[in-house]
């Protein structure tokens, strides 16, 4: 489903699966192998030229979000690429990418958001006050943070770093999408009232 112009949402279809995004020539998080043919189905229903996608770029590295990126790789050439400063969390990627990014035409700026886990990232995209945000932050809620390499001090800072950045569409990994930058001010207000001395 197209959100804006060239960011379009597939919503997670069932157990560890997730939100997966094309933003660009990227696939954000293609999710659980068994319902990435559903969402490729969708994608071409919007004119997507699946073929055109050059890359795959995961918010983390957990099964639910990057499950079906060898699927997706090996059927339409994309390559898996990493951002540098996580690239040690990576068994595997094909290209490496900086703190600035360019997918199409789209700029985007890779922010380090650990404490969901290690490796965690989020992308803004500042012309369009989007925000991908993987398991950082949710509708009312926030990242786990009782997996391996979770903390809690450090998603503390992550959601506090966000926070202050001029928001429209809060996308994250789960759940429904926040727009409107007033309801994604009062979504992070909600969650540092909520669960910040939970943490």
């Amino acid at each position: 489903m197209r959100l804006i112009d060239e960011v379009y949402i597939y919503p997670e279809r069932g157990f560890l699966d997730c939100n997966t995004y094309v933003v660009g020539d990227a696939i954000i998080d293609p999710g659980s192998p068994a319902y990435l043919k559903n969402k490729i189905k969708e994608m071409d229903q919007d004119k997507i030229d699946i073929d055109d996608i050059r890359y795959i770029i995961n918010t983390h590295l957990h099964p639910d979000h990057s499950g079906g990126n060898e699927d997706f790789a090996k059927e339409f050439k994309a390559k898996i690429a990493v951002y540098e400063e996580v690239k040690q969390y990576y068994s595997y990627y094909d290209q490496l990418f900086e703190k600035n990014i360019k997918l199409n035409d789209i700029e985007i700026d890779v922010l380090h958001t650990p404490g969901h886990s290690p490796e965690s990232i989020s992308l803004y995209i500042p012309k369009k006050k989007v925000l991908l945000c993987g398991d950082l932050v949710f509708k009312q809620g926030v990242g786990r943070v009782d997996l391996i390499g979770g903390n809690a001090e450090k998603l503390k800072e992550s959601i506090n770093s966000v926070s202050n950045l001029d928001i429209e569409y809060l996308l994250p990994g789960h759940d429904s999408i926040i727009q409107g930058s007033d309801n994604v001010k009062k979504n992070f207000l909600y969650i540092k009232k909520s669960y910040f001395w939970l943490l």
